[in-house]
């Protein structure tokens, strides 16, 4: 039984990185990550929650989808999204967080075990991190490249992206200067 509860987070990591791609050319770069973060707070408080072992594989399924999709969406949108000078260390930074995340979960865990529940504690605090995420997500545009390939009748040229979702475009059929509201 535990072979099986730890490798559902790795079927649905792979099973969550073959549907990111296709989910962030369909909707975006955005949408996915929000969605990988839904998936995996649902996952963490499945797991913490669980009264019996299917729904600890359950949420350890909903876990591995949010992580497969995030880890192919995330160094997309970070890449997409950032000027040119900083691309690489940023898409590198990301990879760094992710390992120093993984050592500071230890450290998190280690610290329940001193406590009663330790292994709900361990399995639902892990929902935090992508909770954040999702919140500070909202305020953060969507991909230019991603709204250039979604809005096809115009060539877009992005000038300016604004925290609120406002991307000035240049339609080109006509030579105006357009708000797209993302």
């Amino acid at each position: 039984m535990k072979e099986t509860i730890v490798s559902m987070a790795v079927a649905g990591a792979a099973i969550g990185a073959a549907i990111g791609g296709w989910l962030n050319d369909k909707c975006g770069r955005k949408k996915s990550i929000l969605l990988a973060d839904v998936l995996f707070v649902a996952g963490a408080i499945l797991m913490a929650a669980a009264p019996a072992p299917w729904m600890i594989i359950l949420g350890r399924i909903f876990v591995g989808l949010g992580v497969g999709m995030a880890s192919m969406t995330a160094p997309l949108y970070i890449s997409e999204a950032s000027p040119a000078r900083v691309r690489g260390a940023l898409v590198s930074t990301n990879g760094m967080l992710i390992t120093g995340g993984a050592f500071l979960s230890y450290v998190i865990n280690y610290a329940f075990t001193k406590i009663h529940g330790t292994w709900r504690w361990m399995l639902g605090v892990a929902g935090l991190p992508a909770l954040i995420q999702f919140l500070l997500m909202l305020w953060l545009p969507e991909s230019p490249r991603w709204l250039y390939m979604e809005v096809n009748t115009y060539v877009v040229v992005v000038l300016r992206i604004f925290c609120c979702g406002v991307v000035w475009c240049f339609n080109n059929t006509n030579s105006r200067l357009i708000f797209i509201k993302v």
